[in-house]
């Protein structure tokens, strides 16, 4: 528009305030439309996708491993303070419910602290992570057999850092580069 024309300078603007109002109805109209498409579409997908022990995804009472709805069994990450406050971080890729997962991590951390394992050791701190490793496969496999797809553990104590990996951590670079993305943020969030 150049300078000085009516439109700039507003000489059409009565016109143009009755079109937006009717513009801003449509808008209205189909995001309300929409708002309600999209969740009536989550609500049967919660109601068609839910599964046993609050998991949700097709049902793989057949298999392992659910083949087909990866998207309800991602990569989770949880960060605990453990070994005398420093940090820990577990990554699962599962098809079970992790809803119990802090209690098996504490509970394994429990175990490992009363056998003397929170020493200054290096090799009892890298015994750690592989009792925590062993003891969330066994305990989630058990729940549902061969569920668990992958395990990664990082414990960092005063300048050692022990990273332990299972499964599709140790076979597939495309996860340790997403826990690796991971790691590199959570310390800023």
């Amino acid at each position: 528009m150049m300078p000085g024309s009516a439109r700039a300078n507003g000489c059409c603007s009565k016109n143009k305030g009755k079109n937006m109002g009717v513009e801003e109805k449509k808008e209205n109209k189909i995001r309300e439309i929409v708002e309600k498409c999209s969740k009536d579409l989550a609500m049967n997908l919660i109601t068609e996708r839910t599964l046993d022990h609050g998991r949700m995804g097709i049902n793989d009472d057949m298999t392992n491993t659910n083949l087909i709805s990866k998207n309800f069994s991602p990569l989770t990450v949880r960060k605990y303070n453990a070994v005398g406050m420093w940090p820990l971080w577990v990554g699962l890729i599962i098809d079970e419910s992790l809803s119990d997962l802090d209690f098996v991590v504490n509970g394994i951390l429990e175990a490992c602290e009363e056998n003397g394992m929170f020493a200054n050791d290096i090799q009892q701190i890298r015994n750690i992570t592989g009792i925590l490793s062993e003891g969330i496969k066994i305990y989630y496999n058990g729940k549902k057999k061969n569920c668990v797809e992958g395990i990664a553990i990082a414990l960092y104590v005063d300048k050692n850092f022990v990273q332990n990996f299972a499964g599709d951590f140790m076979n597939h670079t495309s996860c340790r580069i997403e826990w690796a993305g991971i790691m590199s943020i959570l310390p800023h969030i």
